[in-house]
């Protein structure tokens, strides 16, 4: 039978963002880690799996909690709506977490949902920048190179 960690091995136990050099890291403690990780990967790393679908509004974002406050912000005229998906974000994050495909693979999978849905829509000009994050002054990776 295996000993349960003392306290200050389980401390030290932490789960760390699989984006190459992203040094954020998250404490295995407590049980929410896992879905703190994944909504870091959303919210920074991963491009944005939401978007506006109030024409013609081209608000595009990584979490739901986002997409409430742009709406309510934005559209107040509105009834509550629910966002746009640009793609199924949750199997990105199983192929990641459960089936073992390197980040940026997951990437590239994610990047090509997003181009796709840009042309089912009709959004190709307004999200030429795949990821979402060029319009908001925040790092983009689209352009560079997937080895």
């Amino acid at each position: 039978e295996i000993p349960a960690p003392s306290s200050s091995q389980t401390f030290q136990q932490r789960l760390s963002c699989p984006m190459p050099g992203c040094n954020t890291t998250f404490d295995c403690r407590h049980s929410q880690e896992v879905k703190r990780l994944k909504s870091h990967l959303l919210a920074f790393h991963l491009p944005y799996a939401f978007y506006c679908p109030i024409p013609p509004c081209h608000w595009r974002g990584g979490r739901r909690d986002k997409y409430d406050a742009h709406f309510r912000s934005r559209h107040p005229e509105y009834d509550k709506h629910e966002p746009g998906q640009i793609y199924d974000y949750a199997s990105i994050l199983w192929f990641i977490f459960e089936d073992g495909i390197t980040y940026k693979t997951a990437e590239r999978y994610a990047l090509d949902f997003v181009a796709e849905k840009a042309k089912e829509l009709g959004m190709e000009e307004e999200w030429k920048d795949l990821c979402g994050r060029r319009a908001k002054g925040g790092p983009c990776r689209c352009d560079l190179p997937m080895d």
